[in-house]
């Protein structure tokens, strides 16, 4: 399974939230999460950029479903997923392209 990091941009109605009623996000974050099959790794906030970042595990079709349960509840403003992936499997990545590379014919030679 893939890993990705979320960015999540909070809206001001889910600050106002914070404030209102302060409560730890992790339990209902990580609810949507597993709901949707996805296991979460780690929980960030970014106040300076009103933003949640989540480190999750699972699939493209999970992270389009946890992605339209954020969205739909009016909690974000924008959603960002970036793939990631570790040290290992990037050395194995640049171990494979460089045994690919020279069979690639650029589109402009």
């Amino acid at each position: 399974m893939a890993h990705y990091m979320l960015r999540a941009k909070g809206s001001n109605e889910a600050f106002k939230g914070y404030v209102d009623n302060p409560q730890d996000r992790e339990g209902p974050i990580k609810a949507i999460v597993s709901a949707v099959g996805m296991t979460m790794h780690k929980l960030y906030f970014s106040v300076s950029t009103a933003e949640i970042v989540v480190i999750v595990e699972g699939t493209a079709e999970q992270l389009a479903a946890a992605e339209m349960v954020v969205a739909s509840s009016g909690a974000t403003t924008g959603f960002e997923a970036i793939e990631i992936i570790d040290s290992k499997s990037m050395t194995t990545a640049m171990e494979t392209a460089n045994k690919v590379v020279s069979a690639y014919q650029a589109p402009n030679k």
